[in-house]
């Protein structure tokens, strides 16, 4: 039967608009865990990237040092390698200025929490970076250094799905896009695809240099996409950032391959060595107590099919087939150590010997406690903490109390592993909590930190916006429905406010009733009628019982002057 023989009814019509506001209110709906994953995955990519820097830095380091001892050999590859170089730095370039600059639309000024060098603690108060400059235009410098020194963890709309389209496909939602930052990158990568083969000559065959943005490919519904709509059409902020990070990885990738093919080909026909450096890497040189410390030990230039035998920390042993000796052993003492060796090289006139030093240092096992909400415990009310061991899995984590009646400890779920709900029974002294990782032979002890247990202090009366003991207009009192009860600037903990039980209103110099009573919150009849009475130069003395968030009952008081 034919749409036309069987139209929609209102009803339905109905039901099928209400299922495109539910599906976008999900689309919409990103969670606090997706977020924090982009958090997470964006400081990796950029930690990633500065770790590129320095390899490429490296590698141009030694291209130079080349150059200096063979420029006849080396000039050709080295001028190849500076001119991609300076492809691929006016490619990041616009790279970044482009993520800057979106940065730098969804956000005014980061918050970036940070470490005093002498103590290594986090700083009490954030360094704020603005943005913008004096005329509301983009600082790209600060936006700049504020993901060097915070990545992206500042930056609060990365939710955000509507910023991000319009801003990199232009007015083209849906469709194929002819402008906007993303098209702009697009077309870029491309020129610069085209510019390092150009640079690369017939050298460009064995390098793969990525990139593929010209490709149309699938989305999750099946439908064939151009490289710009696939990433950045209805795409969320930190996905949208994080896309461009990994470009910017792409390229620097790309210039890595592409000069490190051509300085091996500079030392391509370097054969002959006369001397052997032993090479001696260790997996950390700062290890806690009781983990493994692994030394791997390589010569410079070896024959692969020839073994090399070597002795260190007094073990004598036999290289494995990558050519690498790899000594073990477990740190049962802390402070600075320092393991010596010698390996021993077999050649024509038989055997030469090379020794080596390495130093690292054992730390004492350390846990760290961190209280997400302020740094004591309050009593009958859920305390937020965080607690890690550097190094070990939250879920290798095992916390208990010390003394397990003076508080509850538990997990929270809400939060995810590390994070747990510690809730006192004590109003005074101190609380000890203890962890421990399990590491297969049972747990270890990893250190404890003590807590002060206080009970909540008392809330403070506000009539208004006007706090207890100040004055109020005479103007603002009659129009008030009622006083409320809550906790001032100073109190930083977040918790739901105590409850108005009863109120007692006395006001001087007003003929008629005092001491009035009146239940709950808001004011009734009799006591807006005495209220109306109040002139200026009267003060309004207000007594309230209230129910505590811990459960407890309280009575406070206090005062008001009233001006005109």
């Amino acid at each position: 039967m034919s749409a036309s023989n069987c139209p929609e009814t209102p009803r339905q019509k109905m039901i099928q608009m209400m299922y495109l506001v539910y599906t976008a209110m999900l689309a919409l709906n990103v969670s606090a865990e997706v977020v924090e994953g982009f958090k997470t995955v964006g400081n990796a990519m950029n930690k990633s990237n500065e770790n590129m820097v320095l390899k490429l830095e490296d590698t141009y380091e030694n291209f130079d040092l080349a150059l200096k001892n063979n420029p006849g050999k080396v000039k050709e590859k080295y001028d190849q390698a500076q001119e991609i170089k300076k492809l691929s730095n006016e490619l990041v370039y616009s790279i970044d200025t482009i993520t800057y600059s979106f940065i730098g639309a969804i956000a005014s000024e980061a918050k970036i929490v940070t470490i005093d060098p002498e103590t290594q603690k986090a700083s009490k108060k954030n360094r704020v970076i603005p943005l913008r400059n004096p005329d509301g235009t983009k600082n790209l410098d600060s936006i700049a250094e504020a993901i060097h020194l915070g990545g992206i963890s500042w930056i609060q709309k990365l939710d955000d799905n509507h910023a991000g389209t319009h801003y990199f496909l232009g007015k083209a939602e849906g469709d194929e896009a002819t402008e906007g930052a993303a098209v702009e990158v697009k077309n870029k990568i491309i020129a610069y695809k085209k510019a390092v083969k150009a640079a690369l000559g017939k050298d460009s065959v064995h390098v793969n240099l990525g990139l593929n943005v010209e490709e149309h490919l699938l989305n999750k519904e099946g439908e064939v996409k151009s490289w710009e709509q696939l990433n950045f059409n209805n795409t969320v902020a930190g996905a949208a950032i994080i896309t461009l990070t990994r470009m910017k990885a792409e390229v620097m990738n790309a210039e890595f391959d592409a000069v490190n093919m051509l300085f091996k080909q500079v030392r391509s026909n370097d054969f002959s060595f006369d001397k052997i450096a032993v090479i001696a890497r260790s997996n950390s040189s700062y290890i806690m107590q009781g983990g493994k410390y692994e030394l791997t030990v390589n010569v410079g230039a070896y024959d692969s099919k020839a073994k090399f035998e070597a002795s260190v920390g007094g073990q004598r042993m036999t290289s494995n087939d990558s050519g690498a000796v790899v000594y073990t052993t477990t740190c049962g003492t802390t402070g600075p150590k320092t393991i010596t060796g010698t390996v021993y090289v077999k050649n024509d006139n038989g055997t030469e010997s090379y020794d080596f030093k390495q130093s690292y240092y054992v730390a004492e096992p350390m846990a760290v406690f961190e209280l997400t909400e302020m740094n004591v415990v309050y009593a009958g009310i859920d305390n937020p903490i965080k607690i890690s061991v550097p190094g070990a899995a939250a879920h290798d984590l095992v916390v208990s109390l010390a003394d397990p009646s003076q508080a509850t400890l538990t997990p929270d779920p809400k939060s995810g592993a590390g994070h747990y709900i510690i809730k006192p029974k004590v109003t005074k002294g101190e609380i000890t909590i203890n962890a421990a990782i399990k590491d297969g032979k049972g747990t270890r002890h990893m250190g404890s930190n003590k807590f002060r247990a206080r009970a909540l202090p008392d809330p403070k009366i506000f009539l208004g916006k006007v706090e207890a003991g100040k004055s109020i207009p005479i103007g603002d009192l009659k129009n008030l429905p009622g006083p409320s009860v809550r906790y001032g600037s100073d109190f930083a903990f977040h918790m739901s406010l105590p409850t108005i039980i009863k109120q007692t209103i006395d006001i001087t110099k007003v003929n008629g009733a005092t001491d009035l009573e009146n239940r709950g919150s808001k004011w009734g009849a009799d006591v807006m009628s005495y209220i109306q009475k109040a002139k200026p130069g009267c003060k309004i003395t207000l007594s309230i019982d209230v129910s505590m968030p811990d459960g407890s009952k309280r009575t406070i008081s206090n005062t008001f002057r009233i001006t005109k």
